[in-house]
């Protein structure tokens, strides 16, 4: 099924809607505070589960009655947010039991005859599961309790939305939907003083770029949207933190790196700047490898290259050896060699970015999948891994895409050793090239020959 479907997170202010969009997301994309109001926009992010992909809507609160513009215009994204939606997520909040909104609400919901599953949040106690009993005075379907603090039930609330969706396939009828503006996102990371802020300032500095600042309405950091080569790009900021007084520049660092991490997973391409004038460090190889494990693209820019002396055509080979030496695992990530100060490299940049994010939505053919499987199997048979049958592999299958994820099926009781899904990823890149992207390839075992 494709991503057609939206699921909206709604309900009044404070019950835990981002929460549980942070959850269901597994990620941290929305700001999470006990001040009401801290989601004014609509959020969205692809949820997955079961195989199944759908656009999770996360809302501001809504109010019965408000004065403020700003909650007026909350009401207003998570009224657009419903209407648009196939299927909702109303919150409710089992500690403080039914309030004059939630019951407005309900009634609401029913007007517009819209599937709606009823949540009731912060049930962190087996306790608190006897309060569940008063919300079916809403009149509505059976409540189902979680904590998406703690993820209790959301396992089960997401197999009652994927049942619920797969149910309205087929009935969906052409009727309005909403476009999600195709934005690639892209982290810039690396330690302090590597020339974040120079290489950001040369981009904007473009000539062919059209660029626009807007402030994040759930109060996030400031991101820089740039369109170039007709392609919306949105450069998320990592930069912004300032060391106290009294911490360690160790301390400083660490909190740098971690806020980094947090941004290398909500993004699809993590540009890491480093100083190529010194060495690299194990800061450097935590970024590389949470975004490899993240599925993350990756562009490596060696900065400050205009501070190499008496540099000729052998230093660039020299300096590729270094990186590829110190990332083995990543030596499909192109390297780039840039000067954010003499502008140097910062258009080829741009232009990487799109071609990296073209990689990882790339879908390859059953056909030229199949066709490869019997090079691979021809150059090198199977390797055997614990056990004694021998592996026989049935089939390559391309699963998804962003990042590239591929299904080896082989026979049941057999196991295939780890180093033969490295021959299978090297085989790919060099016929395919997936210039830095991750590949994801597991292997899905099969009882049932002709199950292929």
């Amino acid at each position: 099924m494709s991503k057609n479907y939206k699921v909206a997170i709604t309900g009044r202010v404070n019950v835990g809607k981002s929460t549980l969009f942070n959850k269901l997301i597994s990620s941290r994309k929305a700001i999470i505070s006990p001040v009401a109001g801290t989601t004014r926009d609509r959020n969205y992010a692809v949820c997955t589960w079961k195989d199944l992909d759908f656009y999770l809507v996360d809302t501001g609160g809504l109010e019965r009655q408000s004065d403020d513009d700003i909650d007026k215009q909350i009401s207003e994204q998570a009224i657009s947010a419903i209407e648009e939606a196939d299927l909702l997520l109303f919150v409710v909040d089992i500690k403080t039991g039914i309030m004059p909104t939630d019951t407005e609400l309900s009634k609401y919901f029913k007007k517009i005859k819209k599937p709606v599953i009823l949540v009731a949040n912060k049930t962190d106690h087996n306790r608190l599961r006897n309060n569940i009993a008063e919300f079916y005075k809403l009149n509505m379907d059976k409540p189902w309790p979680i904590s998406a603090s703690s993820g209790i039930g959301t396992g089960d609330l997401l197999d009652e939305v994927v049942k619920t969706l797969k149910g309205l396939a087929g009935k969906k009828k052409k009727s309005k939907t909403i476009e999600i503006e195709e934005a690639i996102k892209v982290a810039i990371v690396g330690k302090p003083n590597v020339g974040k802020s120079s290489i950001i300032n040369a981009i904007l500095g473009e000539d062919r770029a059209i660029v626009s600042a807007t402030p994040h309405t759930t109060r996030d950091s400031q991101d820089i949207e740039v369109t170039y080569e007709g392609k919306k790009i949105i450069f998320v900021d990592t930069a912004g933190l300032r060391r106290h007084s009294k911490k360690s520049a160790d301390a400083f660092e660490k909190l740098s790196i971690e806020q980094s991490l947090q941004t290398i997973r909500r993004v699809d391409i993590a540009v890491l700047v480093t100083d190529v004038s010194k060495k690299l460090t194990w800061q450097d190889k935590k970024l590389i490898d949470e975004a490899n494990e993240s599925g993350t693209g990756i562009i490596i820019l060696a900065n400050k290259w205009d501070l190499i002396p008496d540099k000729d055509t052998a230093t660039i080979q020299e300096y590729d050896k270094y990186y590829k030496r110190f990332f083995p695992f990543i030596t499909w990530a192109p390297i780039l060699y840039t000067s954010a100060t003499k502008n140097i490299r910062i258009k080829k940049m741009l232009s990487l970015v799109l071609s990296v994010f073209e990689e990882k939505n790339r879908t390859i053919s059953e056909n030229a999948l199949d066709k490869l499987l019997k090079k691979v199997i021809k150059k090198h048979k199977p390797s055997r891994g614990k056990g004694t049958n021998h592996p026989y592999i049935y089939s390559l299958k391309q699963t998804r895409t962003n990042p590239p994820t591929f299904a080896v099926k082989m026979n049941f009781k057999a196991d295939l050793h780890l180093s033969y899904l490295r021959f299978i990823e090297n085989n790919l890149r060099y016929k395919f090239g997936l210039l830095g992207t991750p590949i994801k390839i597991y292997l899905k075992k099969s009882q049932n020959t002709q199950d292929k």
